[in-house]
């Protein structure tokens, strides 16, 4: 055998590089994920090698064989392989690969405040062998999921498979409506917490993260985004049927690979290797009706209820249900509002199209009442059309068999603001809505009420607009805490009831204080801290009842409040008890579609008060 002559160190180069590339060329899984975030080799090209085990529709996760893990706990086993919309051949459970490509840090565009999740993006790849049993699940611990624990707790096990025995579930599964059939379609998507952890509540302050992400000053207070917190995707594995659950029922025997997505660490099911358990059940926990000498006020965010017929050219995108979809969520709200919230007195509706929608639903009750051998309420609708680009208003159903209609009106629809991108705005969307009612009893006691809907935290955190969007917010409440400041004046002695989705916590959320300004003590540890203080005298009745029973609605698997009724003194005088019906924001989003149930015809409880028909001692 000849040889062709090269020069040495060229020789040297191509015998090394043919020789030691498969033993000294790989990088192992946990040298790449390092012990923190940020991996040490971000942006560097690599070639690792891992037993393939969860297939998404964008990518895979490979893992370390349990005899090629290190000692050290803070290192990742398993890392995600990004390959888009094509999924190699070769890539299947089980099989051991070797893994080129660059390593990257991923966040979505448009999830500014979120961390990131290291990846191997452009990979090539290689079968070693396959059918290998997958790397031994990790069993989650308390130790894990801490309350008192940093946001990234769980990052040491980004991408690895992990088992939980048993979780709480703290958030309902969600879901998503078609827009051609009008039906929800499950997202199978829930939160869930360990057993022995008290369920997470939203708490003052803005976001660890954009706390972070955007060096805050210090007075700004922040909310630790509750680590505790596990998020399960249950149907993100192929052919997999999704996980319907409402909050207290319990899911064991959860196996799959921890993913971060949504500003959360996830799980990812692995519904072929073990088969979740589900257990408990749990229906809605209904209102008791007013007694003779009690009146009871409610408001309830009734979620997009639009019907099944066009009603305007000024709508721009107006929602146009089909029929049966109408027809159903319909007789939801009958079932909700006659047997779950006990047909209030008065009860004040938000995000409902327009009056016509309104009086068909009156109508439903009223008549369903009857069938069903109730007394009739004889509902009567009042709305107001107001300036939302979609749609919805504001109304009130009122009792008509028991109250009196003194005097209706809508407040402030032709206010404008001229702040920043709001040039010339209006300053409502959907504008408060005052009525005046007398309870037909001997003593025949006046309240006013005033419904509302503000805007929502949407845009809020947002580089470009969020200033004109907390100041807009910031706006429409001290609109409202003068108007009440001014009518007491006028009558010291008006006994006034303001409530609704006021889009806000009971307390200071680091960009506003919404609740404060109404109630005459607005934190300045604000981003867009109020300029003006009203003396309301308005009590919040959420601070009143039980920490436990503070919410009205779960995001991000996080309880909080956002419908609130709120008293002046004359009122509160009167006030017996307050609670919310729980309906809406504990089930899961699929419920939706079954006509004869009255839960999640909405996403928002529904907050009542009771109030006496006897003058205070």
């Amino acid at each position: 055998m000849s040889f062709k002559r090269f020069p040495i160190q060229l020789a040297l180069l191509l015998f090394v590089s043919t020789t030691s590339f498969s033993q000294r060329g790989i990088v192992p899984i946990h040298q790449i994920q390092g012990a923190s975030n940020i991996s040490p080799y971000d942006g560097r090209t690599i070639t690792t090698r891992g037993i393939v085990t969860f297939i998404t529709q964008r990518g895979f996760f490979i893992q370390t064989p349990d005899n090629e893990v290190d000692s050290d706990p803070k290192t990742s086993e398993g890392i995600y392989v990004f390959t888009n919309d094509v999924i190699p051949q070769g890539v299947a459970i089980g099989n051991l690969l070797e893994v080129t490509g660059t390593v990257t840090e991923y966040r979505p565009r448009n999830e500014r405040y979120a961390l990131t999740m290291t990846e191997i993006v452009n990979p090539g790849i290689k079968v070693l062998s396959r059918n290998n049993p997958l790397p031994s699940p990790i069993k989650l611990t308390a130790e894990d999921l801490n309350p008192q624990g940093k946001i990234d707790q769980i990052e040491r096990l980004e991408g690895m498979r992990v088992k939980v025995d048993s979780l709480i579930v703290v958030a309902p599964t969600g879901g998503f409506e078609d827009r051609k059939s009008g039906w929800v379609v499950s997202d199978g998507v829930f939160y869930g917490v360990l057993p022995g952890t008290p369920r997470p509540f939203r708490e003052p302050g803005i976001s660890l993260l954009m706390w972070l992400i955007d060096k805050l000053p210090q007075n700004i207070p922040y909310f630790d985004m509750n680590p505790e917190l596990l998020r399960v995707d249950s149907d993100a594995q192929e052919e997999a049927k999704p996980i319907d659950v409402a909050v207290g029922m319990t899911v064991k025997n959860l196996v799959g690979v921890i993913d971060y997505s949504r500003r959360a660490y996830t799980l990812l099911v692995d519904s072929k290797s073990e088969q979740p358990i589900v257990e408990g059940e749990r229906s809605f926990i209904k209102a008791s009706p007013a007694s003779s000498k009690e009146a009871t006020i409610a408001f309830f965010n009734m979620e997009n209820f639009f019907d099944d017929e066009k009603n305007s050219d000024n709508v721009k995108e107006e929602t146009i249900l089909p029929k049966e979809v109408f027809q159903a969520r319909l007789n939801k709200a009958s079932l909700a509002i006659r047997n779950v919230l006990s047909m209030p007195d008065v009860l004040g509706v938000i995000e409902v199209e327009n009056i016509k929608v309104l009086r068909k639903l009156a109508e439903k009750i009223n008549n369903d009442a009857v069938k069903a051998n109730q007394p009739n309420p004889q509902y009567e609708a009042f709305l107001e059309e107001g300036n939302d680009g979609r749609g919805i208003d504001v109304g009130f159903l009122i009792k008509t068999s028991k109250v009196k209609v003194l005097e209706v009106s809508q407040l402030a629809k032709n206010e404008k603001i001229n702040f920043g991108n709001e040039k010339d705005r209006y300053l409502y969307d959907r504008p408060p809505l005052l009525i005046r009612v007398e309870i037909q009893d001997e003593k025949k006691p006046v309240f006013t009420v005033i419904v509302n809907h503000f805007k929502s935290y949407l845009g809020i955190d947002d580089p470009e607009n969020g200033e004109s969007i907390r100041n807009r917010r910031r706006l429409q409440a001290e609109w409202l805490a003068n108007y009440i400041t001014e009518r007491q004046k006028a009558n010291p002695e008006e006994m006034i009831v303001v409530g609704g989705d006021l889009n806000s916590f009971q307390f200071n959320d680091g960009y506003n204080d919404l609740i404060g300004i109404l109630k005459g003590t607005p934190s300045q540890n604000v981003l867009t801290p109020s300029k003006s203080s009203y003396q309301t005298g308005l009590v919040n009745l959420v601070d009143l009842i039980d920490p436990r029973n503070r919410y009205s609605y779960v995001f991000e698997g996080s309880a909080q409040v956002l419908d609130h009724i709120l008293l002046n003194k004359p009122a509160q005088k009167r006030a017996l008890k307050f609670g919310y019906a729980r309906l809406n924001a504990d089930f899961p989003k699929i419920y939706s579609n079954d006509a004869n149930r009255p839960e999640r015809l909405s996403d928002h409880d529904v907050p009542i008060v009771y109030l006496s028909l006897e003058p205070p001692q």
